[in-house]
Parts: C-alpha cells; structure tokens; sequence
C-alpha cells in the first residue's frame, strides 16, 4: 500500500493497479478545526464511487473532480454527518454542467432513506425532485448484490447503530470494506471477511455498556480487524480533540498488521 497527499494525483490518474481511496472527510459530527466529516472517494478502474458525504465534503470532493463525474454514491445511514453534503454536492453537478445531466450518476440510500431526504428538501423548501433530477435514487437492502460495472460489485450489511446503519463492501481490482457507523457486529465481521483494507469507524475513547450501542473503539476496530482476517486496517471518524497516534498506538496493540489513521486528502493505493 502507498500513500501520498491528494495534490500529488488528482482522480482519473490510473498509473496505479488496484483501488485508490482518497479521504474526503475523517471527522465525527463534530470534526476538528477545518476538517470534514465522513466521506471517502473509492475509484476502481474508470468507476468513482462516493462513501457518504457530511459536512465539508461536497466542497474538499470538487476541488479535487468534477462532481458530474462520481459513478454512484453511497450513504451508509441517515445521520446528518453523513449526508448533509448531498444538497451542496447536487448544486455543483447542475452548475458544472449547466443544467441537468444528460447520464445520472446514482445514489443509494438506505431504507427509508427517500422519505428522510423528502422531509429535509420540505424543510428547506426545494423542490421534492432536487435529487431525482440529477441523480438515479435506489434504496439498497442487505444481503443484495449491486454490479456496478466492470466487474466491480458493492454488498452490504446492517451494523449496530442508534439508528438504521449499513457497511459497504466494494469488490473489484482489490477489496475494500467500510463499517459506517456501527457498534461491534458479528454481520459487519461477515462482511468485512478477507477484505484488503477495512476502513473501520473508531469514535469512542471507552466502550459503550448496556442495550443501546452505536460505535467502536480503537481496540474494538481492531478485533474486528483481527476476526474478519483483513488485509490491512485504517481507522476513521474521530472527534475534534481525539488523539489519532494515541488511537492508532491503541489498535496496533491487537492487530498485528498494518494500522494507519484517516487524515482528511489521504490518498492510499492499494
């Protein structure tokens, strides 16, 4: 796996072999002093796909391609740090192109996702189809696979959270699994299995104890790691005063291969 700042190769430059993950966003709901919260750009081949999109990330994501140009965008749960940057993000696509776009990207929203974005374009009073004229809506399910194109495939599975909340498997040149926001999962473990490089939540400095849970840890990332046999593990959405070596130090203890921190313009190749 390699790694450099996101100024040393914009998307689209394919000298690489494998799947390239640039961080977009590594913050929980609150990120720290200019940072972004969750949203990751994952590209395989000539497909671009977007992995949430919350606060910050419509503008960090432009700077770097168009928006016109994301194949399918993925929300793994209906919490505002997650995907509040879909509104920015949609204006972008219309301004770049100006107007609506003759091929539309999609967006997959979780169950129920539709009716959130409803009552959120209502509050704000846009129009009811802001996104379904520029961008294809599906609600995905768990256990279905989704063939995005040139043999590139997404699977997903509900995790732990406060909330409906899903992980996303990307399968193509390489393996890339995102635990979205989840609590300590045995169908996100399954998910996760063999994967290259699990891109797994680490919010919470302590456990979580009693019936309702939402997040990890460091050392819970880990164990997660270690249980799905993953090739290499990277931790994200971290709170504005976490301590990301102190967090990375933490997981390293329990999972013997690589560790690394999401930083918001990472790029890793893998």
């Amino acid at each position: 796996m390699s790694a450099h700042s996101a100024l040393a190769g914009a998307p689209g430059n394919r000298l690489y072999v494998g799947m390239r993950l640039t961080i977009l966003g590594s913050g929980a709901a609150c990120a720290g002093a200019g940072g972004n919260s969750s949203g990751y750009l994952v590209e395989d081949a000539d497909i671009r796909i977007l992995l949430d999109c919350g606060h910050g990330v419509a503008s960090s994501l432009v700077a770097m391609t168009p928006a016109s140009e994301i194949d399918h965008i993925f929300i793994s749960h209906m919490h505002a740090d997650h995907f509040i940057d879909l509104l920015p993000l949609r204006f972008a696509v219309t301004k770049e192109m100006s107007g609506l776009p003759e091929r539309r990207s999609c967006l997959h929203l979780p169950p129920g996702g539709v009716a959130s974005l409803t009552q959120i374009l209502s509050a704000v009073c846009f129009p009811t189809d802001f996104f379904e004229n520029v961008w294809r809506v599906r609600e995905y399910q768990a256990g279905e696979v989704y063939e995005l194109a040139n043999g590139l495939e997404a699977r997903l599975a509900s995790g732990v959270h406060y909330i409906p909340g899903w992980a996303i498997r990307l399968d193509g040149a390489s393996s890339l699994t995102y635990t979205g926001d989840t609590a300590p999962s045995p169908a996100v473990c399954d998910l996760a299995a063999g994967s290259d490089l699990l891109l797994a939540e680490a919010t919470l400095s302590e456990p979580e104890h009693g019936p309702v849970r939402g997040h990890l840890t460091a050392s819970q990332a880990a164990d997660l790691a270690v249980a799905a046999n993953v090739g290499q593990l990277m931790l994200t959405h971290f709170w504005f005063d976490a301590d990301r070596e102190a967090i990375r130090a933490e997981a390293a203890q329990r999972f013997p291969r690589s560790v690394r921190v999401a930083s918001d313009g990472l790029v890793t190749e893998f």
